[in-house]
C-alpha cells in the first residue's frame, strides 16, 4: 500500500517558485531520506504533507486520502519531529500527556510510559529543562505513543551529539523490525540515513531531481578516482559529476561497467555513499562538473 503519494505539487511565497510540478511516493514500511541544499524546500515539501501550508497545485495523497478532504484522519495517523521543539516549555511531559490524550483518538498512555522509560526522560521535569537530545527524544516519543503509521522527521538529529544520534536511529530501526510504520527523514547529516534509509530522494530545483533505493545506489553507481589522462570527452559523459586536482579526478558514475572497460586499472572503484550522490548532482556547472 502506498503510504504517501505526490503528484504535480506546486507552492510558491512571494510569487517565487519553491516546488514546481514535483512528483513523489513511498510505499508502507520503508524509510524516505529526503536530501538537498539549503533553501531547496525540504521543509516546505514536509509541511505542506501535514497541511501546514497551503499548496498551489497538485495533489497530496496520504493512506489513499486527500491531505485536505480528510486532514484530521491523515493527520491522527502522522507523527512529527522537528529539529526546534514544538513542546510546550513550561509543562512536563505529564503535562504534556494529558493534553495529547484529548489529541490523539489512539493515544496508548502505558506505551509512553514505556518509551519515557526506555528513554530515560523525567516526566515531572518541566521540558525548558531538557537537553535538546531529551527534547528530541521526547517528540519520538509522542510521535510513536498514539500509533502513528508515517513518522515524518525534519533535522531530528541537528546539533546532537553522535551517542543520542546512535540511539534515536537504533529506535527507529527496532520500530521498523517489530511494525509496519513507515519514515520520511530529512537531514543534512547524510551519514545517519546510512544505517536506515530504504530510499533516497534528492531535491534540486523544486522537484525530485534523484530518486532510487539503497541497493541501487550501493550497486549500480561507483564513485571512481584516476589519473586526469585518462579522461576524455566521451569518458567524462559518463560521470553524473565530476572534481579535479593536481592528484586527478573524482566522479559519481551511473556506468562502473563502461568504466572499467574503457579505463581499466588507471581507476579505482568503491561504493558511493548518500554524501557522494549529493555532491555530485548538485555542484555548479554542466552535469554536476566541479
Amino acid at each position: 500500500m502506498k503510504v504517501l503519494d505526490i503528484r504535480n505539487l506546486y507552492k510558491s511565497y512571494n510569487r517565487k517558485a519553491v516546488l514546481t510540478g514535483l512528483d513523489l511516493s513511498l510505499e508502507e514500511g520503508f524509510v524516505l531520506g529526503l536530501i538537498g541544499e539549503n533553501g531547496v524546500g525540504k521543509t516546505t515539501l514536509l509541511k505542506s504533507m501535514l497541511n501546514l501550508v497551503r499548496i498551489d497545485g497538485g495533489q497530496i495523497s496520504i493512506f489513499g486520502m486527500d491531505h485536505l478532504n480528510s486532514e484530521r484522519e491523515v493527520r491522527s495517523r502522522i507523527g512529527f519531529v522537528h529539529e526546534a521543539s514544538y513542546l510546550f516549555e513550561e509543562l512536563s511531559l505529564l503535562d504534556t500527556e494529558r493534553i495529547l490524550v484529548r489529541a490523539y483518538s489512539r493515544w496508548d498512555s502505558s506505551l509512553f510510559h514505556r518509551y519515557a522509560e526506555r528513554l530515560q526522560l523525567p516526566l515531572h521535569q518541566r521540558i525548558k529543562n531538557f537537553s535538546k537530545g531529551m527534547k528530541m527524544r521526547s517528540a519520538l516519543a509522542i510521535a510513536l505513543s498514539h500509533h502513528a503509521e508515517l513518522i515524518i522527521m525534519d533535522e531530528p538529529t541537528s546539533g546532537l551529539d553522535p551517542r543520542v544520534r546512535h540511539d534515536l536511529y537504533r529506535i527507529i530501526r527496532e520500530e521498523l523490525m517489530q511494525s509496519r510504520r513507515s519514515f520520511i527523514i530529512s537531514t543534512h547529516i547524510t551519514s545517519d540515513l546510512e544505517k536506515v534509509a530504504d530510499y533516497v530522494a534528492l531535491l534540486q530545483e523544486g522537484r525530485i531531481a534523484t530518486f532510487l533505493s539503497m541497493d541501487e545506489l550501493r550497486e549500480e553507481y561507483a564513485l571512481c578516482r584516476g589519473p586526469l589522462e585518462a579522461l576524455s570527452p566521451e569518458i567524462e559523459e559518463l560521470f553524473l559529476g565530476l572534481s579535479r586536482s593536481e592528484i586527478g579526478f573524482q566522479g559519481l558514475t551511473g556506468d562502473p561497467a563502461t568504466i572499467r572497460r574503457e579505463l581499466g586499472e588507471q581507476t579505482v572503484m568503491e561504493r558511493p555513499t548518500i554524501e557522494d550522490l549529493m555532491i555530485y548532482t548538485t555542484s555548479e556547472g554542466e552535469g554536476g562538473r566541479i
